[in-house]
């Protein structure tokens, strides 16, 4: 097992996400940022193709000569790759602006297998990608920027060439490498943060159903999860339950909510409950309890909070 590879046998990915927008044949803006599954290792500056460090083992597994080397590379693609863009753009008489996205990279899995890819969209649609077994670059549209692209890299031996080199050796032993040097950075756990509340129905009229909310925050890594139990039983899926799925936070960290629909006073008692790798095996349980705000019934349209916070080993419960 790779150094650094730790808790949950996860496949590992190393990609280049490259935006480039093309305001119009002479003007266009580019961001290039590399990733270490969610970590931000490199950026690129666009002007001139240098590689900038983001972590402080970022550089490992490459010689100076060796990155200075990919940065010509990139340089020497885009210097081709650009100006191939605009002479299609005005031969079919196509429009800016535009946006070109490209991911890049190779994955990783626990048991020694790998997987590269090479994939470009416009405007969010399939354009372009690499096959890297073959060799060869396959339009993902009709549309005849693609196929004019397509055609275009497939002639161009020395760059199909390159990209498998890259991505079938340079890739996989750079992922490698910085799983060795980024394990802190990749075992890094940071314990969830929750809190339970609920929404209570208008004050007079029909009865409305209660929107029970668990909102869950500054954990890291990004899997995690969250459950409501009823009377002690999981609930399950189904149009009583809703998420946001996880998102991330600016501090590196995730977030979600999970909400239940019930109805008031079923007499039912509700938890939530948060399983996260940080917990050590254990759970965080959230009982959700009415109280009602003061002023008692002055018209306040919140139910608040919580009652305590637990761990427990196991199942959670």
């Amino acid at each position: 097992m790779l150094g650094g590879w730790g808790r949950g046998q996860r496949s590992l990915t190393l990609q280049l996400l490259k935006t480039t927008v093309f305001h119009n044949a002479s003007s266009r803006t580019m961001e290039g940022l590399a990733l270490l599954r969610d970590l931000r290792t490199h950026s690129m500056d666009c002007s001139t193709c240098k590689i900038r460090f983001l972590q402080p083992w970022a550089h490992q597994g490459l010689t100076p000569k060796q990155w200075q080397g990919l940065e010509t590379v990139l340089h020497d693609y885009l210097s081709k790759f650009f100006p191939l863009i605009n002479k299609v753009v005005k031969d079919e008489d196509e429009h800016y602006p535009f946006v070109l996205q490209a991911s890049i990279g190779c994955e990783l899995h626990p048991n020694g297998t790998s997987r590269q890819f090479c994939d470009a969209a416009v405007n969010g649609e399939d354009f372009i990608s690499f096959s890297v077994d073959e060799g060869t670059w396959v339009a993902r549209h009709r549309h005849k920027l693609a196929l004019i692209s397509r055609d275009f890299l497939n002639q161009d031996k020395s760059t199909t060439a390159m990209a498998q080199f890259l991505l079938r050796t340079t890739c996989i032993n750079e992922l490698k490498s910085f799983v060795q040097y980024g394990k802190e950075s990749l075992e890094r756990q940071e314990k969830p943060v929750a809190v339970v509340f609920a929404r209570a129905p208008p004050p007079s009229g029909t009865p409305a159903l209660v929107l029970l909310v668990c909102r869950v925050t500054s954990f890291y890594p990004r899997p995690v999860r969250v459950a409501w139990l009823q009377d002690g039983e999981e609930v399950a899926a189904g149009w009583r339950l809703n998420s946001s799925g996880i998102l991330p936070n600016a501090d590196l960290t995730y977030q979600l909510r999970s909400s239940l629909a019930v109805g008031p006073g079923d007499g039912h008692s509700y938890a939530c409950r948060v399983q996260h790798s940080s917990l050590g095996g254990q759970s965080l349980l959230l009982p959700w309890g009415r109280c009602m705000s003061p002023g008692g019934e002055g018209g306040h349209n919140l139910w608040v909070l919580f009652l305590h916070i637990s761990s427990r080993a196991g199942s959670g419960q």
